[in-house]
């Protein structure tokens, strides 16, 4: 399923993600989450398929506290750009609640906001974040990364990068 940035749909989590992924490639401010370390990466890679990233804290458990923040730990692969998100306005078939971690892929314009939002991949949070189902063979760059939705247009776009590593 795609959705335009000027859908409704934008408004979703989905955006926001691929908002954070534009960030992977603006840099990184040290800017604190909700818990920094939930966000600081330790170790990334792909295996079969499946981008992976851990982090100091406990992946996932941080969460955004309101409906226009979005949460996203971003993968910048040879098929794209997948992300897997938290944020609280309902756009997903893969949770029943948005808030729960969930996967989109994500395209960016030039000022790093998200212009198409679609649902693939599949998140999987545990231990450590990955997207299952993206066919990638190329890990270039992840990142953490919050997403703002802009009230009077909706866009949806890059805030703050938590981190990143090439």
């Amino acid at each position: 399923m795609n959705y335009s940035v000027n859908s409704e749909k934008k408004l979703s989590l989905a955006a926001t993600i691929m908002a954070i992924s534009a960030l992977l490639c603006a840099g990184t401010n040290s800017v604190l989450a909700q818990n920094e370390t939930d966000f600081k990466i330790k170790e990334f890679g792909i295996k079969d398929g499946k981008p992976w990233l851990s982090v100091e804290g406990k992946a996932g458990a941080s969460t955004p506290q309101n409906a226009s923040q979005i949460f996203a730990y971003a993968f910048v692969t040879d098929k794209g750009i997948f992300a897997a998100t938290s944020h609280g306005v309902e756009d997903s078939s893969e949770v029943t609640n948005d808030t729960e971690w969930h996967s989109h892929g994500v395209t960016l314009d030039d000022k790093n906001c998200v212009s198409k939002l679609n649902e693939d991949g599949d998140a999987e949070v545990t231990d450590t974040v990955s997207i299952s189902n993206t066919n990638a063979t190329k890990l270039d760059k992840v990142m953490t990364a919050q997403l703002g939705i802009n009230n009077a247009d909706a866009s949806v776009c890059v805030e703050k990068v938590f981190d990143s590593k090439p």
